[in-house]
């Protein structure tokens, strides 16, 4: 093992498990949800049966973990009071083409009020549900930022609770910067959001904040737009079906965004069709100017990818704006959530890691 990993994981908090439990948890048959890479390849999961996040890298097993306390919890509406009965319902012309379109016959409908008052039901207690993390990161004061249930918090390196605040719509990708941290929210739209690493306020933003509301009455049930940062902090932006990508700068932020063209076949490709999968997640691959995208065979069928059996992982070349694909055995329903050396790590439907070849 890297000497340097004890001690990054004693910065961040991390304690070792007991060794039975530490035996107990292996990312390759059990992580399941979300995982953020760190740059010397280790990945974090969410253990929800443990309450902790599980530091783990192929090759060394479980590194470390860190119980936490999430922010908040969702509790279910209490039952609502029944209406009171009212009078006899006169029929009027929508009750006239209920009847024609749902077959109901004026002698079914209500007439009159029961003769009998229904009684009124008794309240329940309201059931508590713990929320689970959905999306998290590790910043250089090693502390923990993590979406949980419509909220951002920020976690010490004991696991708990520092400060919490609330989003505006739910978050799809997750970074941190050196002086930041980013947020892209599921909108039509990309819509993003640079947070204080000390306070949690907004910094800046990029696209129509208007869509977070509109995001958050009628959720979308697929990712449109997803980000990743190159090694120099850049930020990149997949918006929609586009196999371009929106430039921000690091320091100039939503100031003068840039787009990224790239060439496949010494040609240009089409927009990829979407459809009800949505945008598969973009990620950097550590230490070089390449960004790792993916789709299924017939998402870019008319963008020159080759025939493929399983997924498509579309390799982004910052330096030389080309686009190549590369393609799996793996069936729909695998997540990509990290790059190795020579190997992309996706998380299975049923739990569990699998791997393709990156080279």
């Amino acid at each position: 093992m890297n000497p340097r990993f004890p001690i990054a994981l004693m910065l961040l908090g991390l304690t070792f498990t007991s060794p039975l439990r530490a035996q107990g948890w292996d990312a390759s048959r059990q992580a399941s949800g979300w995982a953020f890479q760190e740059v010397d390849g280790s990945l974090v999961f969410y253990d929800p049966d443990a309450r902790s996040l599980r530091t783990w890298m192929k090759g060394s097993g479980l590194l470390g973990s860190l119980p936490i306390f999430l922010p908040g919890t969702r509790k279910a509406a209490p039952v609502a009071k029944p209406a009171a009965p009212s009078g006899p319902k006169p029929a009027s012309d929508y009750d006239a083409a209920g009847a024609l379109l749902y077959g109901t016959s004026r002698h079914q409908l209500p007439r009159s009020s029961p003769a009998n008052p229904i009684p009124q039901e008794t309240r329940e207690a309201p059931v508590v549900i713990e929320a689970s993390p959905e999306r998290w990161v590790l910043d250089p004061y090693n502390r923990t930022w993590l979406v949980c249930d419509g909220q951002l918090a920020v976690l010490g390196k004991d696991g708990k609770v520092e400060l919490a605040l609330p989003l505006p719509a739910a978050v799809e990708d997750m970074a941190v910067e050196r002086d930041g941290i980013l947020l892209l929210f599921r909108t039509m739209k990309p819509y993003l959001e640079k947070r204080d690493l000390k306070t949690g306020a907004v910094l800046w933003t990029f696209g129509d904040k208007l869509q977070a509301k509109e995001a958050a009455a009628q959720p979308l049930l697929v990712p449109l737009n997803r980000m990743a940062l190159g090694v120099d902090g850049t930020i990149y932006i997949a918006e929609g079906a586009s196999l371009a990508l929106t430039v921000l700068d690091p320091a100039k932020g939503p100031k003068a965004p840039g787009q990224s063209f790239f060439t496949c076949r010494e040609a240009i490709p089409s927009r990829a069709v979407l459809g009800r999968v949505g945008r598969g997640p973009l990620l950097a691959w550590s230490g070089r100017d390449v960004l790792f995208g993916v789709f299924t065979p017939s998402q870019v069928k008319s963008c020159g990818a080759p025939e493929s059996k399983g997924l498509l992982l579309a390799r982004f070349n910052l330096a030389k704006g080309t686009l190549d694909w590369l393609p799996t055995t793996l069936a729909d329903g695998h997540r990509l959530v990290g790059l190795l050396e020579t190997e992309a790590v996706f998380l299975a439907p049923d739990g569990g890691l699998a791997f393709a070849p990156i080279h």
